[in-house]
This record gives C-alpha cells, sequence and structure tokens, in this order.
C-alpha cells in the first residue's frame, strides 16, 4: 500500500509478503507491517487502505530495516506472485529501491491479473470470489498476499512460470464510431494520447481471443503495453 500512484513522489507504506515453497506446499516465512513515511497519509488514502497516520506514526517501521528483509524473502525465491504487480508494486518498489540507493533484484513477475487465463483484469476481491476465496481484510498488505497465494495455489505453478513467461501484445480496435459499446465490452482500453483502442493480450491467446471480437482490429508490433499504459 501507498500514499498515492505518483511512483516518484509517494511512498510505500505498508507491506506484507509469504516466502512460500510449491514443492513442499509450505510457508516457510511471512512479513507484514507498516512503513513510516515522509509524505502524509490523505484522508483518501485512509479510506481505501483503512491506513490512518496517527497509526503509521506510532506503529510504523524504518524505511530501509523494512526495505532490506523484503529484498531479502525477494533474494531467497525463484519468482514474485502478485495482483497487479507490473502496473504498480514493480514499479514502486523500483523507485524505493532507488532512493536507498540499493540494487533491484531482478526475478520472474507472475501476475495474477493477467496470467490467469479467463479472469483477466478482474479486481483481487472479485478473482478470489471466483474460486471461492474470501479476503477479508482488503487492501491489508499481508492479507492480500495471502488471498494471492490462496488462488495460485489452485493452479499448476509451471504453467503460471510459462504463461508470465509469454510476450504480451498490443492489440488495436480498427472499429467504427457506431461499435464503440462492442469494444468497451471486449475490455478494450482507450489511449488519450494516440486516440486509439487497444487491449494487452498475452501473446498465445491472440487466435482464441481474436475470434471473439466483432470488428475490424489489428496487431501493432510496433506499441508496447508500457507506453500505452503510462509506465
Amino acid at each position: 500500500e501507498s500514499t498515492g500512484l505518483d511512483f516518484e513522489k509517494d511512498r510505500i507504506i505498508e507491506i506484507g509478503a509469504v516466502l512460500y515453497s510449491t514443492g513442499q506446499k509450505k510457508c516457510l516465512d511471512n512479513f507484514g507491517r507498516l512503513v513510516k513515511s515522509d509524505v502524509p497519509v490523505t484522508p483518501e488514502i485512509t479510506g481505501i487502505t483503512s491506513i490512518h497516520q496517527t497509526a503509521l506514526d506510532r506503529f510504523g517501521y524504518d524505511q530501509e530495516e523494512s526495505y532490506d528483509i523484503l529484498d531479502y524473502m525477494i533474494d531467497s525465491c525463484d519468482a514474485i506472485v502478485g495482483h497487479n504487480v507490473l502496473r504498480f508494486d514493480k514499479r514502486m518498489l523500483e523507485s524505493w529501491a532507488h532512493r536507498l540507493e540499493r540494487l533491484t533484484t531482478y526475478k520472474l513477475w507472475i501476475d495474477t491479473m493477467i496470467d490467469i487465463k479467463g479472469h483477466e483484469g478482474k479486481k483481487l476481491t472479485y478473482l478470489a470470489a471466483d474460486h471461492g476465496i474470501i479476503n477479508y481484510f482488503p487492501h491489508s498488505a499481508l492479507a492480500d498476499a495471502e488471498t494471492v497465494l490462496t488462488v495460485v495455489d489452485k493452479y499448476e505453478i509451471n504453467d503460471l512460470v510459462v504463461r508470465a513467461k509469454t510476450p504480451t501484445i498490443v492489440i488495436r480496435a480498427r472499429q467504427s464510431r457506431s461499435e464503440n459499446d462492442l469494444v468497451k465490452k471486449a475490455k478494450f482500453r482507450w489511449n488519450p494520447e494516440r486516440k486509439i483502442w487497444w487491449r494487452p493480450t498475452k501473446e498465445c491467446d491472440v487466435d482464441e481471443l481474436s475470434s471473439t471480437f466483432k470488428f475490424p482490429f489489428s496487431i501493432e508490433k510496433e506499441l508496447s503495453v508500457e507506453e500505452l499504459d503510462g509506465r
């Protein structure tokens, strides 16, 4: 959790992680704490995360110590799994490392928002519900991590690894204005700068997915998800 979505100006205020062995089906370590911040928590962020500035002041831990513990856990694993991690957590963690003058540990990132087929784009609460799981403490970092783990444990991890390693490409809708509703229903996003409707898609899913479109489209090899997504 963080004070906002600006990767340069905002700060991480809560972290949670579980070190899990897929072979032993065993939690080897877990870690969750509030982290002190030099950026104040706004009422808006409190409304989303339930983290109050008074709690952060009293129970928050040192930034450097907290980062080092998290970095040790990351260094101990083969892959990092989380929900919406490519758009948020990865970039926020890299920014945090840069401010502390730490080297970023590079691992495979498995993102349950895009790497679980048939559930792409869903919020964690809905993804969990689809698998019969209730997250009783949404936006609590450790609880979210445990919820992700419980969902992932229902799949063969090697299948998720293969999917995570598959490139994500850009599909562009070429519809007429009268077909905009069809594009929205197909989960395309609007990019105001390029003025195009686009959708990030795993390369292995293109043929199956495109057969469901009821409008013209093209595969844009010159465009990247990072560029269109503002990453």
